[in-house]
């Protein structure tokens, strides 16, 4: 009996443990099995695979909702289908496909002429200026003029005043984008009828002059600035529509800034003007459909503008102009109204896209979008500093790429402003981001400078993700990158209040912004001096940036939206 039970009793628990040691054989098999059919496979050529240290890095902290949140995705496309059908329909002479741009001719309907012999009656001229949308006293009105005569002979403007007008509400100064203008006002037409008026500028006539020759200053804070108001004055602070503006360069061009602009000016056989540059050129045949017209134009005629547009000095619609190179500037642009400067900007370089039919910043490339239809996160593979016999990854079956770089920005040979070793930063952030097959993010595997092409510029500063770079006219270009990617702004010693001035811009661009500089031993700065850059601080520096970049994407977006939609 005691023997039986103890036979008993040694012999259920040994069945047991068998029946434990297969369940646990065949459930280690069938990971197994799936690891190897499911998995994909990482390729090292290590001899010790634990030495190698890899960083899977997941959008939206690992959850699988897609490139960004299902609700914003939503919303962006809503926007989008709006713009498409907004502008449409407009007027433009700027094509764009197959990665390149041409310029249809001008428009020739901008004028009407008038016959000697015809009867000319000469009307009353009126004038009326409107708040824009900038807060700040110096920068806040447009004006609009019209019925203004003007004597090329001796560049004079007349105001033919209406005997009903309130004499003491009368202007005679106007500012323009390139300083005022003075109108001389007239009660009796006799003095201009004895010129006599040979034809009447038909169209509503911006009155400036050109950009800055420098780049950053002439397309961020010429450009932007008049993109802004002339937006408002057309009551679409979007966009501009082309066809219903043209362009006119006063003589105030001979003395802005000490700088003569007609060296980047061409003069045609017909009078008209075009501009040098080949960014100046395309985005001036953005702005109208018709030739640019100067005060030299004219031949000693003498003519009528039916509408003349005064949208005022620039500097205080432009984000950061001045900072630190002028001492007093600091002192006087504080509070600083960032939501209409982000929205004025963020428009302007949206019209910028759309003219070239590049993608909005608001639409996500195939590749993206793939991600956010499969609610799959993008997979980044990276490795600090030990990973070596690249590549490593999954082999991407992406035939074109579509997902976004990270570039170092550098003037190589230029002699100023360069980053001395900017080859081995390549290759370091080559070593850290080492999958060049990666359908998402990969390194831009050499230095990159941006030229005058804005059609290329603005093609690639759209797909780029992190920008590193020395202060400079390169570095504008991040008005083209999509909120919440990375400016990283690399600065001389002692230069670190230098970074004002595109660390403004990047809160100005929805962008996030990081410095880095070699130390500053004194406040001694020599802005164009080369910098030789610290390669590990700063590819830690863009792990840890891209980390964010992913984890705070639908925020930047969102907000950017809101801003430019609901303001």
């Amino acid at each position: 009996m005691d023997s039986s039970a103890e036979l008993i009793g040694t012999t259920h628990p040994t069945k047991d443990r068998k029946i434990t040691w297969l369940i646990l054989c065949i459930f280690f098999i069938a990971l197994l099995v799936a690891y190897y059919y499911y998995t994909p496979k990482l390729t090292f050529s290590l001899p010790n695979l634990h030495a190698t240290i890899v960083q899977n890095l997941c959008s939206n902290n690992g959850t699988d909702t897609g490139w960004i949140s299902p609700s914003l995705y939503t919303e962006m496309d809503s926007y989008l289908q709006s713009i498409k059908l907004t502008q449409a329909n407009l007027s433009k002479i700027l094509r764009a496909a197959h990665g390149k741009y041409t310029i249809d001719p001008f428009k020739r309907d901008y004028i009407q002429w008038i016959k000697q012999n015809d009867s000319y009656n000469y009307p009353y001229s009126s004038w009326k200026c409107t708040n824009t949308s900038s807060k700040d006293p110096d920068s806040r009105e447009y004006c609009t003029l019209i019925n203004i005569y003007f004597l090329s002979i001796n560049n004079t403007y007349y105001y033919y005043r209406d005997p009903s007008e309130n004499k003491a509400n009368s202007r005679d100064r106007f500012m323009g984008s390139h300083g005022e203008v003075r109108i001389n006002i007239l009660d009796n037409i006799a003095a201009i009828k004895q010129f006599g008026v040979s034809a009447i500028l038909t169209k509503p006539m911006h009155v400036g002059g050109a950009p800055d020759m420098n780049y950053a200053h002439g397309f961020l804070e010429r450009c932007g600035p008049l993109f802004w108001v002339l937006a408002e004055y057309q009551s679409h602070p979007s966009y501009i529509d082309p066809s219903n503006l043209q362009i006119f360069y006063s003589s105030n061009m001979h003395t802005d800034h000490s700088n003569n602009l007609w060296q980047s000016m061409k003069r045609l056989s017909d009078g008209t003007y075009e501009h040098a540059s080949r960014w100046n050129k395309v985005i001036y045949a953005m702005f109208s459909i018709y030739p640019l017209l100067t005060y030299q134009s004219f031949n000693k005629t003498t003519l009528m503008f039916k509408h003349m547009v005064f949208t005022g000095l620039p500097w205080k619609r432009s984000a950061a102009w001045g900072i630190y190179y002028s001492g007093e500037r600091p002192l006087n642009y504080y509070p600083f109204n960032m939501q209409d400067y982000r929205r004025a900007y963020l428009a302007f370089s949206e019209w910028i896209l759309n003219n070239f039919e590049l993608p909005s910043k608001f639409e996500l490339t195939p590749i993206q979008k793939r991600l956010q239809e499969t609610r799959k996160s993008e997979q980044v593979f990276i490795c600090n500093g030990l990973c070596q016999n690249q590549p490593i990854g999954i082999q991407s079956k992406e035939t074109t790429f579509t997902g976004d770089w990270i570039v170092v920005l550098n003037r190589a040979g230029a002699g100023r402003r360069e980053i001395s070793n900017a080859n081995k930063l390549v290759e370091g952030l080559l070593a850290a981001f080492p999958d060049q097959t990666n359908p998402y993010l990969r390194v831009w595997p050499r230095q990159f400078n941006f030229d005058d092409n804005l059609y290329e510029t603005a093609r690639m500063a759209r797909s780029t993700r992190v920008l590193i770079g020395t202060h400079g006219a390169g570095l504008s270009n991040t008005i083209f990158m999509r909120p919440g990617t990375i400016l990283y702004e690399i600065n001389p010693p002692g230069c670190r209040m230098l970074s004002f001035n595109f660390r403004r811009w990047a809160e100005v661009f929805n962008l996030q912004h990081a410095l880095w500089t070699p130390g500053d031993t004194n406040d001694q700065c020599s802005r164009d001096a080369s910098t030789t850059v610290r390669v590990d601080e700063i590819v830690n520096d863009v792990i840890n940036l891209v980390h964010n970049e992913n984890r705070y994407r639908s925020g930047y977006l969102s907000r950017a939206l809101d801003i430019l939609v609901k303001t």
